[in-house]
């Protein structure tokens, strides 16, 4: 359970980073992949233990991270709206005209790589890993 309590902390971290005010778009972008890939390895790491997946308080927790990712992939799908709609008004005549008086760029939507967009298989990843353990 170290690694658990290891990822735990970690992804507190990252999320208390996340929501603080001086940081830079970039910066979040790269965070909300870190916390996903790590909310991954922790459903992975609770399906280790089978007593943990009969426990309420885990089903629950499962439950409620499924909610979550479903939230910020809406959250994903409107923001790349927002800055699509953004970059397509500083770039329209007369509105460009301000904005470029004003300083205002061009903004990067969001986005996933391949792996991180398909749903995860809990299934292939012990197989995987049963198949390098009996080598």
């Amino acid at each position: 359970m170290a690694y658990e309590r290891e990822l735990l902390d970690r992804l507190t971290k990252l999320r208390t980073r996340a929501i603080s005010p001086d940081i830079s778009d970039d910066e979040k972008m790269q965070l909300d992949r870190e916390i996903s890939g790590m909310l991954g390895s922790l459903m992975v790491a609770v399906e280790n233990y089978p007593e943990l997946k009969a426990n309420e308080n885990v089903l629950h927790l499962q439950q409620t991270l499924a909610e979550i990712e479903e939230q910020i992939s809406a959250a994903r799908r409107a923001y790349n709206q927002a800055v699509t709609d953004y970059n397509n008004t500083i770039e329209m005549i007369p509105t460009n005209i301000m904005a470029n008086m004003m300083g205002y760029r061009r903004k990067k939507v969001f986005s996933i790589d391949e792996n991180e967009r398909r749903n995860f298989d809990i299934q292939e990843l012990f197989i995987n890993e049963n198949a390098h353990g009996d080598n």
